[in-house]
């Protein structure tokens, strides 16, 4: 709910000098993020074979592409996928 100019560049440049691990303001980090969602991605995916609706922001549908494309870690900001559904979008991804 902030602005970015609100974080300031030091803090933004120290999210990206360590982009999977910089806890902003102590909160989760995109590392602690990513497993948390590897975690809901692998307990759907293990459940049934039936397609599963996720109803989220995009942020989450960033870490499902990337799970998708069997990427389960980021080391660097560029790995993060740029493309995000627009407001009110969806986006459709298949387990192989």
């Amino acid at each position: 709910g902030q602005r970015w100019d609100d974080f300031g560049a030091a803090a933004v440049d120290a999210w990206v000098a360590d982009f999977a691990g910089y806890q902003p303001g102590g909160g989760e980090s995109v590392g602690q993020f990513m497993q948390r969602v590897a975690a809901v991605w692998d307990e759907t995916a293990s459940a049934s074979d039936a397609p599963t609706l996720w109803i989220t922001h995009a942020g989450v549908i960033r870490a499902a592409t990337l799970l998708q494309a069997g990427q389960r870690q980021i080391a660097s900001a560029s790995q993060w996928p740029a493309a995000a559904p627009r407001f009110g979008g969806w986006v459709q991804l298949t387990r192989s």
